[in-house]
């Protein structure tokens, strides 16, 4: 089995199951051909007849993940997408915190860092744009991140853990769970939301979406910062500095934007961030380093 010491192994038993499935073997090569053709059709399409948005746009990819989730992914699949959408505003919140802050006011349902990301069921997903939404999230956590306060806070931040994920509502996963046909792992569901994004968006919500990666940049820096004097926690985060995720977050096109990458770089990168913050203490591994 692939398995990998720099990632979690609730990720790596989901990865290793996955590649024996006959759809990571037959399909996700056919889905990554198409996607290929359709991404170098669509956006001259989108250049002459769709650059902005008509309205419809985030309702009809957030219907087709919705669908997906409900009624084509394996039970190991919509959890660890619905555990990406609870955790990454969990990690934002936790780099953004100061000892001053206040309360967050006006928060939106599955929008915003300081929203309620709790999913009852798939209507809530519909009503609320959970797609667009989430994306943004990578751009809002840039915007208000200031460099200066994150250090002036930096001992408070690491005597602190993000909010637990679990405390979240997933009740959405009963769908699945009763629904499902069971037929899409992790790699193609993303693929599908991907392919969605790519056809029912506007060229301005598809670019968007597609270069949503600035933000692991930014969380890769603040980890590294908080685990400074962490050897081990440094050689665990140098696996996630690859190019494509971490320093062309200035030039990305969606012409050569890699599915995959949502999948394997920024969702895997979240969980194993979310476990190193709630898992392994800043200042005792300072004092063991010492040692």
């Amino acid at each position: 089995m692939h398995r990998f010491p720099y990632i979690t192994d609730y990720v790596n038993d989901v990865f290793a199951k996955e590649r024996t499935q006959w759809d990571f073997i037959l399909l996700r090569p056919v889905l990554l051909v198409n996607y290929f053709f359709l991404r170098f059709v669509s956006f001259p399409i989108k250049f002459v007849l769709h650059r902005w948005s008509f309205g419809f746009e985030a309702y009809l990819i957030d219907l087709c993940m919705a669908l997906g989730l409900k009624y084509l992914a394996r039970p190991e699949a919509a959890e660890l997408f619905l555990r990406h959408v609870q955790i990454e505003p969990l990690l934002y919140r936790h780099i953004l915190q100061s000892r001053d802050e206040p309360a967050p006011v006006n928060c939106r349902k599955l929008n915003g860092i300081d929203g309620d990301f709790g999913v009852d069921d798939l209507a809530t997903v519909l009503a609320n744009q959970l797609t667009i939404g989430h994306d943004l999230l990578s751009y809002e956590v840039v915007e208000r991140f200031d460099k200066q306060t994150f250090l002036d806070n930096l001992d408070y931040i690491r005597s602190r853990q993000p909010a637990d994920h679990e405390a979240c509502s997933k009740a959405v996963l009963e769908e699945n769970r009763r629904c499902s046909f069971r037929m899409l792992g992790p790699t193609n569901v993303v693929m599908l939301i991907v392919t969605a994004i790519t056809i029912f968006g506007d060229l301005n919500t598809t670019i968007t979406a597609l270069n949503s990666f600035g933000s692991d940049s930014l969380l890769l820096w603040c980890a590294k910062t908080i685990y400074a004097d962490n050897r081990k926690v440094q050689i665990d985060l140098d696996f996630f500095m690859q190019e494509v995720a971490n320093r062309g977050h200035y030039n990305n096109s969606a012409f050569f934007s890699n599915p995959s990458q949502y999948l394997y770089y920024h969702i895997v990168f979240d969980e194993v961030v979310y476990d190193l913050f709630r898992n392994v203490d800043p200042a005792a591994a300072d004092a063991a380093t010492r040692a």
